[in-house]
């Protein structure tokens, strides 16, 4: 039996009871927009937690591996495949390492809102690269790192009556507390630049193509972006 923890452990139940309980999958027109046309596709879905983007990808027609640290989030996941089979298998993994994934054997990886609540990014981001096919794709989405740093809040403007960002220890990287954060998530994330981000594809091996930016359904998320969405591909085997 593994000894590997998440901090997403003590919070798959409820996670689970708010976030797709029923199995639909993701909905989330932007990341179906950058990933395509997956169909007939071998794709791994990273730190999958419950399953939701795994079963959006199965939807659309990829052979998809599921992989994450939590063994209680994958439970969950593993109880909806089994209520409605999509050929999905799942693993328990860490996502520094990528360990039961070999190289070079995914046509495309997907990372959905995970990385910033994974603790080192370089490792995981080299081991998306060595599982990827050269060629193959890379599409992940993170909370904005640019509006959503460490100092949290949102500001009404009472002249004009719009709501602006704060946006705070931007250059502060590492592990910080949000008390603003959803309760269905950890207390801890993880803030990196967006140069940090991009600097570490490019490092990998990974070519990026698209920046998406969506406008979010809250007023504050229509005066600054909420979620940074990114697509790359494997330029070569990873190194």
């Amino acid at each position: 039996m593994s000894n590997l923890t998440s901090s997403y452990d003590e919070l798959a139940d409820v996670y689970h009871a708010t976030v797709d309980p029923d199995g639909a999958g993701l909905d989330d027109p932007t990341f179906d927009e950058l990933v395509g046309d997956p169909r007939g596709q071998r794709v791994a879905a990273v730190a999958c937690g419950q399953g939701r983007e795994a079963r959006r990808l199965a939807d659309l027609g990829a052979q998809v591996v599921g992989i994450d640290a939590s063994e209680p989030m994958l439970a969950h996941a593993r109880a909806l495949e089994a209520q409605t089979p999509r050929g999905i298998e799942y693993l328990h993994g860490n996502a520094h390492d990528l360990q039961p994934l070999a190289d070079a054997s995914f046509d495309g990886v997907a990372c959905h809102m995970a990385l910033m609540d994974i603790p080192e990014l370089e490792p995981t981001i080299r081991s998306v690269a060595r599982i990827l096919k050269p060629g193959g794709w890379f599409v992940a989405s993170i909370i904005h790192p640019c509006y959503k740093s460490p100092a949290h809040g949102d500001l009404v403007d009472h002249v004009e009556g719009t709501y602006r960002r704060i946006a705070g220890r931007y250059f502060e990287e590492g592990p910080h507390t949000s008390l603003t954060r959803w309760e269905i998530l950890p207390r801890v994330s993880y803030h990196r630049t967006l140069s940090t981000y991009i600097n570490t594809l490019v490092s990998a091996g990974l070519q990026l193509t698209r920046l998406a930016e969506p406008v979010g359904d809250k007023p504050v998320w229509k005066e600054a972006a909420g979620v940074l969405y990114f697509s790359c591909r494997a330029m070569a085997a990873g190194r």
